[in-house]
């Protein structure tokens, strides 16, 4: 059962994303801007993050947050803002069917990242350098 760990909220993850350019591309073909776009999109996940937090009472656990931990995840809420607009801008001028699967390419990314700031927790075998070579190959057929 261990191998299965993570495997539901991982595909409860995949069909929020993918469902989600939906709605934004809706939104963004009536006009509203790619910036308020994402403002409102982040704005209301972080109503539900501070609702989810407050309700389950990890609200109160703010202290046992270590340095590194924080600074580990500012960085990635930069890297995630900057992927989120350029997303919603990419998703304003181009067709959603061509955009999304360009952004599915990330797995090369992290993997390449991975590779190289996390070598000590993560391996790396020929199955996963495939799959992912799959993945950039499967994009690049789509578009």
């Amino acid at each position: 059962m261990s191998h299965l760990r993570g495997q539901v909220e991982a595909t409860i993850a995949s069909v929020c994303f993918g469902v989600a350019p939906i709605f934004a591309k809706k939104g963004l073909m009536s006009g509203l801007h790619p910036f308020y776009g994402v403002l409102i999109a982040n704005g209301t996940a972080l109503v539900i993050m501070i609702v989810l937090a407050f309700f389950s009472q990890q609200v109160w656990q703010w202290k046992a947050i270590k340095k590194y931990g924080l600074s580990n995840a500012i960085f990635a809420g930069l890297c995630n803002s900057v992927a989120i607009i350029t997303f919603y801008w990419a998703m304003s001028i181009g067709k959603v069917a061509l955009v999304v699967p360009v952004t599915c390419i990330y797995p090369l990314f992290t993997m390449l990242a991975a590779y190289f700031f996390l070598r000590e927790g993560e391996a790396f075998d020929r199955y996963t350098v495939i799959g992912t070579f799959f993945i950039v190959i499967g994009v690049i057929l789509t578009i």
